[in-house]
């Protein structure tokens, strides 16, 4: 996780919303859960396609020194887990449930498609196809634990803004 800090000056369109759909006879109708941002810019830090829920999008705040607790995943894809603004004493984090949800989505496709892709290798290699395989499996699960991590500092570093 990175903590990147500064006035919070450009916050481009969100996009590429995922929207879960609920039964037509509910009060909620469509929840959006998940999407990307084109484009944030804190400090001398530009940011692009950046994960972000809709919960967080709506409090970021063009023009105020924030901190953007940012994890970047294996393949360097940036996700905002939280904002904190301390001059107002107030920071705002991610759902817990939606880092359970990407550690279930990741620990279940990411391994899968390794395992087929060291399937495929085994064919050439015996050797090589397990050590993809393996090292997919791996990849997968130290890339998980570095998001949990970050989150969990993440949280601590957002409560210790709130006054006791």
């Amino acid at each position: 996780m990175k903590k990147l800090r500064g006035i919070l000056k450009r916050v481009g369109a969100k996009e590429g919303d995922m929207i879960v759909n609920t039964r037509t006879n509910s009060s909620v109708g469509n929840v959006r859960v998940s999407g990307k941002v084109s484009v944030i810019e804190i400090g001398d830090t530009v940011l692009r396609d950046v994960g972000c829920t809709r919960d967080i999008y709506d409090l970021l705040d063009v023009g105020k020194d924030a901190i953007l607790y940012v994890h970047f995943n294996n393949f360097k894809k940036p996700t905002i887990l939280g904002v904190a603004y301390p001059q107002d004493g107030r920071g705002f984090m991610v759902p817990m449930m939606a880092i359970i949800a990407n550690t279930i989505m990741s620990l279940f496709l990411y391994p899968i498609v390794s395992i087929i892709l060291g399937l495929i290798v085994a064919g050439i290699s015996g050797v090589l196809g397990l050590l993809v395989g393996l090292g997919g499996i791996g990849f997968t699960v130290y890339g998980v634990v570095n998001l949990i991590k970050g989150y969990l500092h993440a949280s601590a570093a957002v409560r210790s803004l709130r006054p006791a």
